[in-house]
């Protein structure tokens, strides 16, 4: 395990509708052999599919040619980007396959280098600087805003790519309001998988694609119906305790329960797989057992049910009859699951330096946190398609 593997964030790129159309990549400090690993041995290039990743760079020397251009779109300085005696390099980098992005505006008097044909900015939110429109009209895009708080800014910046993990207020519940019910098309599913008597192992896969689904099978199965003394480890523990017959009444009933408003993917159903994903991944890095694994699983899952349901993460879970430790990881960030979920949480928006220390802490190597990061967003690309 390499001491010196840099340390790497992967950040979801979407778009107006909330939609995933990239991924952010970047690495401190970015060299050439470690981006080609993580593109190569630990998957990158093949869990994208058909997105692209945006990868920053602070200069060319990273940009190999192990590197697979066709998917990268490379994010270097603005000023780089207007110094002629880097323009022959950058028009090497095109005819390779990269696209090229400027990070920040030009200043007064610069000219872009031929084959730039975007910008990554600081989210201005209503105080674009002045010109930044008409740089923004000279290229095509599409156009990155970074560091986006949240969806539908008054501004008119008409930035194609949110970086960030923004939530859009016109989708989340305040207290007293109702939420979306888990995606209508994956409840179908189901409900065939139910009915033609699938491995209560490929229900339980489906299940974990949306944790709406999730906490409401949790919340079924835990009522005072079925009165338990035993705590929930997996999701196929409460597949078996529910039983075929009461799933499938409780499945079409759901159909029922899905909000007006589809037209919008769910943000927060794409970032809870994210993090489900990366503190299951990270669990694994760190020596947990298989159910160990599950129940590091079903805390991410379900560490944004708060945001969704607009309530104390306590009063949301405490019908749940949850395992102790995954209790502990919701509630307080403690217990043995505590320190991964703390670390899948500060992969969305902490500084270099908050991210170092936790996963020191975490006990997570620079290098397993890439793989556990690559594995993650596999899966959440997957779930963001579904959605």
């Amino acid at each position: 395990m390499s001491s010196t593997f840099p340390l790497v964030t992967l950040q979801p790129v979407a778009d107006a509708s909330n939609a995933w159309v990239a991924l952010m990549l970047a690495a401190e400090p970015a060299d050439s052999a470690s981006l080609s690993r993580i593109f190569g041995e630990f998957g990158l290039a093949a869990a994208l599919g058909p997105l692209p990743c945006v990868l920053t760079l602070p200069d060319l020397a990273a940009a190999g040619d192990a590197l697979p251009a066709a998917q990268i779109v490379l994010c270097l300085p603005v000023a780089l980007c207007c110094d002629a005696a880097h323009a022959a390099s950058l028009q090497g980098l095109r005819q390779k396959g990269f696209r090229l992005m400027a990070s920040g505006l030009p200043l007064p008097g610069q000219t872009l280098g031929d084959g730039v044909d975007a910008f990554a900015l600081a989210c201005p939110g209503t105080s674009a600087p002045v010109g930044m429109g008409a740089w923004l009209g000279k290229l095509p895009g599409p156009h990155l805003a970074l560091g986006v708080a949240a969806l539908g800014c008054p501004g008119r910046c008409h930035f194609q790519w949110l970086a960030g993990h923004a939530a859009d207020p016109a989708r989340q519940s305040v207290l007293g309001k109702s939420v979306d019910a888990p995606n209508r098309v994956l409840l179908l599913e189901l409900l065939s998988q139910v009915t033609n008597d699938a491995d209560s192992h490929a229900i339980e896969a489906t299940i974990k694609r949306d944790p709406q689904l999730s906490y409401h099978l949790l919340k079924l199965v835990n009522s005072v119906v079925f009165a338990l003394t035993t705590k929930i480890a997996s999701f196929n523990q409460a597949i078996t305790l529910l039983g075929r017959r009461q799933l499938q009444r409780w499945l079409q009933l759901l159909l029922y329960a899905r909000s007006r408003d589809g037209d919008k993917a769910n943000t927060l159903l794409p970032r809870a797989a994210l993090r489900a994903g990366l503190t299951e991944a990270l669990c694994k890095a760190t020596g947990g057992s298989r159910d160990a694994q599950d129940r590091a699983f079903m805390a991410g899952m379900f560490s944004l049910l708060d945001v969704l349901f607009g309530m104390p993460i306590a009063a949301i879970v405490q019908p749940l009859n949850l395992a102790d430790d995954v209790l502990a990881a919701l509630t307080q960030r403690s217990g043995p699951l505590g320190p991964l979920l703390r670390a899948a949480e500060a992969s969305e928006n902490a500084t270099a330096a908050e991210l170092e220390a936790i996963l020191a802490a975490a006990g997570v190597s620079h290098e397993d946190w890439a793989r556990s990061l690559v594995s993650a967003c596999r899966w959440a690309i997957q779930i963001s398609r579904e959605a």
